[in-house]
């Protein structure tokens, strides 16, 4: 068996194993995207196949998941679903894999595995004369009923009151029905090992089905299992590289800007002021209509100048957000419900979707205001007339998302690299000139969050941003 990096409960790393054959399935789809050389399955549901062979992975999935999203996945397909888009980060995470004295032997997991899979087998089977519904939360809670026996010290009391305790409440206090099915299978399975009690089921395909899962989890391989450490390191590394070179340019390239926006801005609003003054004071001493009509524009323009200096310099240096914290559902409401006055003439559609419950962050309220709105406005411009504009709002226990999603015409590469540059003009797009994007960009920067963006030509744009819900985070 092999060693998964350990998850950290109450400042001690905690150690689960998983089969030697899970370890080289997992080597293999890092190295090539598939868990087999004959796989034609979705990655998702093969990974879901290989933790329903695997009770303690499983385990070890469920755990990391409830870490990072809070509550955790109800099925084994939602395990599934969840590792195939965060395997690299949750292998990477808790670093290498370290010995643990108290860790059972290879033939005591073993034993375990049989069991488990005995169990949830035969569970699911009593389910689905009843309540098929429940079938797929009863084989998860199947193969995870004796998760207390693998490690104690994880299900006392003091320590799934920890923050981000890494249980979730449905296996720390199983919901009924799905506990009855469960608790009824295992209770079966004992009276037949005592030969105590009627046995209405034929239990002979269950153990069949649960000694080919345990020799196949005691099966030693001759491939290099002992790589997926080493791999899963080096393409973290790779990943976080090149997700850092991106985000790095595009940073450093609107400090740049913004370099140059405060002090340009500082020149150039020097000279201004004297022309915008100037033409006050001839406008002031002018009689002749058209003289007074030129004056008089040429103030315009000037102050017109002025205030496109003074959004240039906000972006260069904004204030800090004064963050506190604030209820992100009615924040969104009431910038959709300013915003409708100016869509309606468009035929613009404004909606809010996801989460209906209140969610709290600590932002600055004001600038995320602003930052929402100019993101809005410019899907307005986008979409012209005859549209559609979605504000979606997502939370986990350490981050919220929001997604402003329109059907405009979308960008093409070249546009969505320069998104976020001032005045930059992508017309055939349909989106306009200023620095909108640009503030919202600075202001959710300076909230230590980013702004992603999903965009093809002719299919809209969704602009996703994510912030920490804590301050301090």
């Amino acid at each position: 068996m092999q060693l998964l990096p350990p998850i950290v409960l109450a400042e001690q790393p905690r150690v689960l194993p998983m089969a030697d054959t899970s370890a080289a399935a997992l080597t293999r789809w890092l190295l090539d995207g598939e868990l087999s050389s004959a796989a034609k399955q979705p990655t998702s549901q093969a990974l879901s196949n290989l933790l329903a062979q695997d009770p303690p992975l499983l385990f070890w999935v469920i755990c990391r998941c409830a870490a990072s999203e809070g509550e955790s996945s109800r099925t084994v397909d939602d395990a599934g679903e969840w590792l195939a888009h965060q395997a690299l980060k949750a292998l990477h995470c808790g670093g290498p894999p370290s010995a643990d004295d108290n860790l059972a032997d290879e033939e005591t997991w073993a034993q375990r595995v049989e069991m488990a899979l005995q169990r949830s087998d035969l569970a699911a089977h009593l389910a689905a004369q009843e309540n098929v519904a429940l079938v797929r939360e009863v084989r998860l809670l199947g193969l995870l009923y004796d998760a207390p026996d693998w490690a104690p010290d994880w299900f006392s009391a003091a320590n799934t009151a920890i923050r981000n305790a890494p249980l979730p409440s449905w296996l720390t206090a199983p919901p009924q029905p799905v506990a009855g099915y469960v608790e009824q299978a295992a209770a079966t399975l004992l009276d037949s090992r005592r030969g105590s009690g009627a046995v209405e089921v034929e239990l002979g395909p269950f153990r069949r089905r649960a000694a080919e899962g345990r020799k196949r989890w005691l099966a030693t391989l001759d491939t290099p299992i002992d790589w997926l450490p080493s791999l899963v390191d080096k393409l973290a590394r790779l990943d976080q590289l090149q997700n850092q070179f991106a985000q790095v340019v595009e940073t450093e390239k609107l400090e740049a800007m913004a370099e140059f926006a405060a002090g340009a801005g500082h020149e150039i609003n020097n000279p201004l002021t004297v022309i915008a003054g100037r033409a006050q004071l001839f406008l002031r001493e002018e009689s002749d209509p058209e003289r007074r009509r030129a004056l008089a524009l040429m103030n315009a323009q000037a102050m017109r100048v002025h205030e496109m200096i003074a959004d240039m310099r906000l972006f260069a240096r904004p204030p800090q957000p004064e963050t506190k914290p604030t209820e992100l559902t009615s924040l969104i409401d009431n910038v959709l419900s300013e915003l409708r006055g100016q869509a309606q003439p468009q035929e613009i559609k404004l909606v809010r979707s996801g989460a209906e419950s209140p969610i709290e962050a600590e932002v600055d309220p004001t600038q995320l205001t602003v930052a929402l709105r100019a993101m809005c406005q410019n899907a307005m411009e986008a979409i012209g007339r005859d549209g559609h504009i979605e504000i979606a709002l997502e939370a986990t226990p350490k981050h919220v998302a929001i997604r402003v999603t329109d059907d405009g015409p979308g960008m093409t590469a070249e546009e969505r690299r320069h998104a976020f540059d001032p005045y930059y003009s992508a017309r055939q797009a349909g989106r306009g000139l200023g620095l909108g994007l640009s503030k919202a960009w600075r202001i959710v920067t300076n909230h230590r969050g980013h702004i992603d963006v999903e965009t093809e030509l002719g299919h809209g744009a969704t602009f996703v941003i994510t912030l920490p819900r804590h301050a301090e985070a």
